[in-house]
C-alpha cells in the first residue's frame, strides 16, 4: 500500500491543529533528515509553495508602491494641466493611467493567487503529514520488530549470566571443598610444598 492510498480524513489538519510539518521541530527531530522519497518530495513541494507565496506578497507591496506612485503622478500631471495650462504633458498622462491599468491587472492575479495559495499549502501539508504517517507506521514496524530481537537477545543473555553465575559459585565451591579437604588430609605444610609444586 502506498502512502497516496491511505485513508486519513483531511479535516484533521484544522480539527488536531496541525502545524506546517516543516516547522514543527518534533517532526523536523524525528522526519527531517528521512531519505524517504515521498516524505522529500512532499516536503520539497510544500517549501516551494510557501516560497511561492512570500514572492507574491513582496511582489504585491512592489506593484502596490507602483501604483500609488503612478497615482501620485497622476495626481501631480493632472494639477500641471489643470493649474499651469501644461498641455504638452497629457501624454504622459495617458502613459501612467496604462500603467495603473496594468498594474491592477498583475495585482488582480497575484491577489488571486495569494487568496487561494493557502489551500494549497494546506494540501501540501497533508500530503506530508500522510506521507509521513506511511513512514511512520513502517519505522514503527521496523522498530518493534528490533526491539522484540533485543528483548530476546537480553533473554538469551539473561540466562547465559545467570548459567554463568552458577557455574563460578559451583567452581568456587568445589575449589574451596576440594582445597579445605586436601589441608585436611595432608596438613599446612605438605600443601604448600604442593602448592609450590602445583600451582
Amino acid at each position: 500500500m502506498s502512502f497516496k492510498k491511505l485513508d486519513i480524513d483531511e479535516k484533521i489538519i484544522l480539527r488536531n491543529r496541525i502545524p506546517l510539518l516543516i516547522k514543527d521541530q518534533n517532526w523536523i527531530r524525528l522526519f527531517g533528515s528521512t531519505r524517504d522519497k515521498n516524505i522529500q518530495n512532499a516536503r520539497n513541494e510544500l517549501i516551494e509553495l510557501l516560497e511561492e507565496e512570500k514572492k507574491l506578497k513582496r511582489k504585491r507591496i512592489i506593484l502596490e508602491k507602483e501604483k500609488k506612485n503612478a497615482i501620485k503622478m497622476i495626481l501631480d500631471i493632472s494639477d500641471a494641466i489643470n493649474n499651469e495650462q501644461k498641455i504638452e504633458t497629457v501624454e504622459l498622462l495617458d502613459e501612467y493611467k496604462k500603467e495603473i491599468e496594468y498594474i491592477n491587472e498583475e495585482l488582480d492575479e497575484i491577489i488571486f493567487q495569494i487568496e487561494t495559495i493557502p489551500q494549497k499549502i494546506n494540501q501540501s501539508n497533508f500530503n506530508l503529514l500522510k506521507a509521513t504517517v506511511y513512514v511512520g507506521y513502517k519505522e514503527l514496524k521496523d522498530r518493534e520488530r528490533r526491539l522484540n530481537e533485543t528483548i530476546d537477545e537480553l533473554d538469551k543473555l539473561r540466562k547465559r549470566l545467570k548459567y554463568l553465575i552458577n557455574e563460578r559459585y559451583d567452581c568456587e565451591e568445589l575449589i574451596d571443598s576440594t582445597y579445605s579437604f586436601l589441608h585436611d588430609m595432608l596438613g599446612s605444610e605438605e600443601m604448600e610444598k604442593l602448592d609450590e609444586k602445583i600451582l
